[in-house]
């Protein structure tokens, strides 16, 4: 899972966003699945007509997944910048005065 690959993963700051994209398309597509299945439960249960049903079961399936692409994309990010401060400070010698 998206978090589970930011938490444990050593080499997220290292790793390419295509690589990253691509080794979480599974469980992107998975939640953006969930999300579907959500919108769907809610719509029959209302009572929507099936264009609406279908149209919308789709969008969320599309949102679902880029919204975990995205968050991913922005969880790597805040891992790189702060490897990289952390990294920039154990090079830079402080002065002291």
């Amino acid at each position: 899972m998206c978090y589970d690959r930011l938490v444990n993963d050593d080499d997220v700051a290292e790793t390419s966003a295509v690589d990253l994209l691509r080794t979480e398309t599974v469980c992107a597509l998975r939640n953006g699945a969930m999300a579907g299945v959500v919108v769907l439960a809610v719509l029959l249960f209302e009572g929507a007509p099936a264009w609406l049903v279908i149209a919308s079961v789709a969008g969320a399936v599309a949102l679902g997944t880029a919204l975990h692409q995205v968050l991913l994309l922005l969880g790597a990010g805040v891992l790189r910048a702060r490897t990289r401060l952390r990294d920039g400070d154990a090079a830079t010698p402080t002065e002291s005065t």
